[in-house]
């Protein structure tokens, strides 16, 4: 019984036209290791690196769209993760947030043309998107501490990109510099011990890694259509 229960929940067979355009998404590509174009193939969450493959309409959006998956993000340098238990990465392209790729995995969800839209409409309005997610299952916190976190980080995220000449979104406050354009994603491993750290210590940290982020950032030009 317990044998049939698993062939039930064996991972569905996608077309293998859903392999050609990973690398365009910047997804990584799985090598099955054979010759043949015909072979279907078994494509899991696992082999994807965590995040499960996306329908074609969700690949023909990102495509057209130019925006890229969070597997496209990289972390800043230097960072002090003992003292300050979060990670600051980012891409110079659009990125989905990680809360959205429910909506838009293989099987189309309830959710996935209403995301498409909001995403829309966020890429015509905020040339840099900012993601601060916190989530821990080491310091005893909830996620009324998780989002309390998440907006204290995100206000000191804001207050270090105002004195880095820079809004909440990208936008040049002085007009004489580029717009920022790209993704910029905090995660917070240990909410409770970030709330502790004062303030201002936590904007001239982040003031420091937005110091070498803001060039990646800034240098981005869009393709042309």
């Amino acid at each position: 019984m317990f044998q049939r229960t698993l062939r039930r929940l064996k991972a569905p067979k996608l077309s293998d036209e859903f392999l050609p355009n990973l690398d365009s998404l910047q997804i990584p590509r799985y090598n099955t290791g054979q010759t043949s174009s015909t072979t279907s193939t078994v494509i899991t969450p696992r082999l994807m690196n965590g995040f499960a493959p996306p329908n074609q309409k969700v690949m023909n959006f990102a495509i057209k769209s130019d925006i890229s998956f969070p597997n496209a993000l990289q972390l800043v340098p230097r960072q002090r993760l003992k003292d300050f238990p979060m990670r600051l990465s980012i891409s110079p392209s659009h990125v989905f947030s990680v809360y959205h790729l429910k909506y838009l995995s293989a099987f189309e969800h309830p959710l996935t043309e209403k995301t498409l839209h909001f995403y829309t409409k966020k890429k015509e309005t905020r040339p840099l998107w900012s993601y601060v997610h916190a989530s821990s299952a080491s310091d005893g916190s909830n996620a009324v501490v998780w989002s309390t976190c998440e907006r204290v980080v995100r206000a000191a995220l804001c207050r270090a990109m105002n004195a880095a000449g820079y809004d909440a979104s990208g936008n040049s406050l002085d007009r004489k510099r580029t717009n920022l354009h790209g993704t910029i994603r905090i995660f917070i491993s240990q909410p409770k011990k970030i709330l502790k750290v004062e303030f201002g210590h936590l904007v001239d940290y982040l003031s420091k890694l937005l110091s070498d982020a803001i060039p990646r950032l800034s240098g981005h030009k869009k393709p042309s259509r």
